[in-house]
């Protein structure tokens, strides 16, 4: 059987600049939870909206940085 997610993919289009700045603050391989928990805020699932990072000690180089995840 072949590996299925147990949550099917969603596409979208985000400009590239906005991308790798998000992968900075919060890390290449968490920002699909970001993503999730504004659509639950959005949606009234929950009524705490996502905590906002710390953006003091992200380095501006690291958001023009390609990153492992799309």
């Amino acid at each position: 059987m072949p590996n299925v997610e147990k949550t099917p993919r969603q596409t979208i289009r985000v400009e590239k600049e906005l991308w790798d700045k998000a992968g900075a603050v919060v890390g290449p391989r968490q920002r699909g939870q970001y993503i999730r928990d504004f659509l639950r805020w959005l949606t009234h699932e929950t009524d705490e909206l996502p905590q906002r990072p710390n953006t003091d000690s992200v380095d501006p180089q690291s958001a023009n940085s390609p990153q492992d995840d799309q």
